[in-house]
This record gives structure tokens, sequence and C-alpha cells, in this order.
């Protein structure tokens, strides 16, 4: 594709090979005895799960150059990392079945692997005809392989499904923080902190341990092995024990409360406006980002009700009581009110204000308004000014809209 972009450039002429999927795959099989002889040994899935990667990441950085992606601009694609990056190839043909003593399933190329986990829930609805297996992804992470099997599976349901909520008629605000992952009010009154298990902190150390035991042995010697083991299965553990919290928060909301108001939080810029980075990894170890997407396919399934709050709704420094400003240092547990000076936990108070939104959708310093451009002093301006007011806050884009490839 370089090739091709530089040929572009000194002859505008040249015919371009298309960014699809089709064209690429045509170009790949011209070539490949050529570039890779040995394309036979793997299955062609390796290469179409690449070749589909690419012309995804080349059509998110034509769109970057163009202005007409959404989010942080997006560079030229690059190889993978051989250190970080998660080795996985993408089965849609071939021997992709799930057999019958739901133990096994089978890959092409691959073989029959034994599946540690039951596949009874997809085994069923495709022996019954009821659902068809469309893709297989087998990946590598933490020195085990993981298969994710995407299937379509008919189904006949229409109204939402599972049990009444215990109090279907209560709404509760949910209010995400780094010190609890949830601070949650309902209107009966009650105020529930959620504790946070914390479970990157809690390895921490032992991490240390590990790693400096790994940077000592030889690589590729047994005792290599085992510390890379230790290591693994840290990480695995820190990762399972945040993913249980989020499936029985969610789980618990859905059970319980009818309406549940939940807020909209930019994490990306929470991160970025940390300046330590042990602030940063606690962002990260509390989870916050799968909190939402979990609640809202349970909610859906279910018979709660999910509201998501703007997000330039400032449920911390609205004052629940007075709607006064609340004030204090940064990182603090209690505020102050401005209007009442009265003292209000941060985290409760936020949670009755999403409980109660948007009747408190008034903010006194919402993140998305805008301040008042002054105008021209009264009784004109000198010569030395022109009278007009200049918005400093307009920026020029480095990649003008109507550049093209």
């Amino acid at each position: 594709m370089k090739a091709d972009l530089d040929a572009k450039k000194k002859n505008p002429h040249h015919a371009q090979i298309p960014w699809t999927l089709k064209d690429l795959r045509k170009r790949w099989n011209q070539l490949k005895d050529e570039k890779a002889p040995w394309w036979a040994v793997n299955s062609k899935e390796c290469y179409s799960a690449g070749i589909k990667d690419a012309v995804r990441a080349l059509q998110n950085w034509s769109d970057s150059k163009r202005g007409t992606r959404k989010g942080k601009q997006v560079g030229f694609p690059r190889f993978e990392s051989k250190q970080r990056a998660r080795n996985r190839v993408r089965c849609t043909t071939g021997a992709m079945r799930l057999e019958p003593d739901r133990c096994h399933l089978t890959l092409p190329v691959v073989g029959t692997l034994c599946s540690k986990e039951n596949t009874r829930r997809i085994q069923r609805h495709v022996a019954k005809g009821n659902a068809r297996v469309c893709s297989m992804t087998l990946s590598e992470r933490w020195g085990r392989l993981f298969v994710s099997v995407q299937y379509a599976v008919r189904t006949r349901i229409v109204s939402p499904s599972g049990r009444t909520p215990a109090k279907p008629a209560a709404r509760a605000g949910v209010d995400l923080g780094l010190r609890v992952p949830a601070t949650i009010a309902d209107t009966d009154g009650n105020s529930i902190e959620v504790p946070n298990p914390t479970p990157l902190r809690a390895t921490l150390a032992e991490r240390r341990r590990v790693g400096r035991q790994l940077s000592r042995r030889i690589p590729d010697s047994r005792g290599h092995r085992r510390a890379k083991a230790k290591l693994a299965r840290l990480d695995r553990r820190a990762v399972y024990l945040r993913r249980e919290t989020v499936h029985q928060l969610t789980r618990w909301l859905v059970d319980t409360y009818g309406e549940v108001v939940i807020e909209d939080l930019d994490l990306a810029a929470l991160q970025r406006s940390m300046s330590r980075r042990a602030f940063r990894r606690s962002v990260a170890d509390a989870g916050l980002g799968a909190l939402r997407p979990t609640l809202a396919y349970k909610a859906e399934r279910g018979w709660t009700k999910l509201t998501v709050a703007d997000r330039c709704f400032c449920s911390t420094k609205l004052h629940h009581g007075c709607r006064g400003t609340l004030v204090g240092k940064k990182l603090a547990k209690l505020l102050t009110c401005e209007h009442c000076g009265e003292q209000v936990d941060r985290d409760h108070n936020a949670a009755k204000n999403l409980r109660d939104w948007p009747e408190y959708n008034a903010s006194p310093g919402a993140v998305g308004a805008s301040a008042l451009s002054p105008g021209p002093p009264e009784g004109g301006t000198d010569g030395r000014s022109d009278g007009r007011v200049t918005d400093h806050r307009a920026r020029l884009r480095k990649t003008s809209t109507s550049s093209r490839l």
C-alpha cells in the first residue's frame, strides 16, 4: 500500500488499488506464491483476517485525514508489536463446529480443541437449528488460548424477559467514582456505597516481585516460563475480579430498581487530566468504562429503564438541598456549600442529583457551557483597537477537511 501511494504521488494517472477487502484479497492471491511460498501451511483465514484489519485501519486513517472521523487523529497503520500484540485470527469459513459432547470445538486447520468451559449454551441452539455460527475468533492471552464464537440465533421473544424488579416504581441514581466504584441513592432515601476491590492495586507488590524474578531468569528456560506463568496468573486474576464486580453490581441494579440513572463520563479525558501515573492507574483499575454497556444490555433484556444523564450536567458541584455551588479541594471527600455553608459528601450528593435528574439539570457550572464573549466597551473604542471580539478558543485543523488522498 505504501508503494501504491508513492506511485500515485509521482504519477497522478496511476491506477490505485481500491481499499476494499475484495480487491486486496485478489491482489494477495496474485502475489502469495511469490512473496510467501509458505502460505499453504496456515489457514487462509489468517491472511483474510489480517487484510480485513488493514482495510479498517486504512479507512480510519483516510477518514481522520479528511476530518470526517470522530475522536482523536489516527495515523497511518503500523505493524503490531510482537510483545504487546494479541495474536488472534478470525475464521469465517471452513470447518467451524461445536461437537455434540459440548466439551470440544473444531477450527479450520487447527483442528479439534478441548474446551474448559461447557459449550451447551451455544450447541443446543445449533443442534435444534435455531442458530448459525457466523465466525470463530482464536486469540492468545496470558499463555492460554481463547475461542470467541459469534452466532446468530432465531428468537421469538418480543417483550422483555426475566423477572420483574423488586422495586418497580423506585428510581436510583448511580454516581461512579474511584474511592468506591458506585454510590447509589434511590427514591426510598437509601444511600449505598459499593466497595471497590481494587484488584490491580492488591497485586502490585506481588507483580513487582515476580517481575524482578522474571528478569533474573534465562529466556526460554524452565524458570523463565514459570515466572512468566505467575505474572500471567496475576493479570488474569485482576481482570476476572474486576469483571465479576461489574456483573454483580449491574445484575443487582436491574433486579432491584425499575429505573436507573447513570452519568455519562469521558474517561479518556479524565485520565489525560491526571498528572500522576498512580491516579491514571486508579481510573483503569476501577473499570468504570465497562459498567454502562453492561448495564445497558441487561436493562434491555429485563424490565428496567436505563437513563443516561447529560455529560454537561455537573452533578458533583451542585448542592442537592439548596442548589448552591459546592467548593473544596480537588480530591476532597467533603465539599462545602457556598450558599448555606453545609458540608456534604460529594459522592452521595452526586448520586442524589442523578436520581432527580432532569429536575436538577440547572447546573451552576456545566462542563459544556461556554462563557459569554464580552462586547465592545461603552462609548466606542480608541484608535488602538478595531472593536472586534476575538475568540481565542477557535483552533484551525492541522489537516484541511477538503484534502483528498
